[in-house]
């Protein structure tokens, strides 16, 4: 079992090195081979190399799933990159009324931090608004540093002009402010690239989550 980072997300745009461990609260996904997925968790405790994290959800039983007996993959969302690191069930626990496990790290995390911005394809309905009005587009790859779009008719947004966008990531609305990068003439229309700027930490969080999520689902579908 070895889901690594590397081997699944353009590992020539990835940098790895040693990283810092989870804090205590942090949101982490654990995967097993038994289960075939990532499965959303929390760390409850940390002590060195030993983590105390809730019991992951099974999503089709709604309850806690089994101990595995084989290694697990911790990885989380950090500043600085996705960190990674295996570990193995030591004892079954509780934090309160959260069923827990404690966990024994196999080595440090590893930090893998990208080199430029993945960029992912995807076929989504957005919006854009600028000084001349709103204008519907196709998203047509998406990235934490902005997105590039197919509009049916030349828009009239003007290089640099600063902008609104909004678009669904996993069914919830996210609305940023951006700026026309650029824009050229396409089959069906134009094509137009935006960059954010001043996107919220939480939701440049959600976008390279998302990323990251959309990157692992291509490249088992190929």
């Amino acid at each position: 079992m070895s889901p690594d980072y590397g081997d699944t997300a353009n590992p020539e745009g990835v940098t790895r090195r040693p990283g810092p461990w989870p804090e205590v609260n942090q949101r982490v996904e654990i995967f097993a081979s038994s289960w075939g997925t990532w499965l959303p968790s929390r760390v409850e405790d940390r002590r060195a190399d030993h983590l105390v994290v809730a019991v992951p959800q099974d999503p089709s039983e709604l309850r806690p799933v089994r101990r595995p007996e084989e290694w697990l993959a911790l990885r989380w969302t950090g500043p600085r990159g996705i960190g990674m690191v295996e570990a193995a069930v030591a004892h079954a626990t509780r934090a309160g009324i959260v069923p827990t496990w404690e966990l024994v790290g196999r080595g440090e995390p590893a930090l893998f931090q990208r080199r430029r911005y993945a960029r992912v394809a995807v076929v989504l309905s957005g919006r854009a608004v600028g000084r001349r009005g709103a204008w519907g587009l196709t998203i047509l790859d998406v990235a934490e540093g902005g997105i590039r779009c197919l509009a049916s008719q030349v828009v009239p947004f003007d290089p640099a002009e600063p902008v609104e966008v909004s678009f669904d990531v996993d069914g919830l609305l996210l609305t940023a402010r951006a700026e026309v990068v650029r824009w050229g003439v396409a089959p069906g229309g134009v094509t137009i690239a935006f960059r954010f700027t001043d996107l919220p930490r939480s939701d440049a969080d959600r976008l390279r989550r998302f990323v990251f999520r959309q990157e692992l689902a291509q490249s088992g579908a190929r």
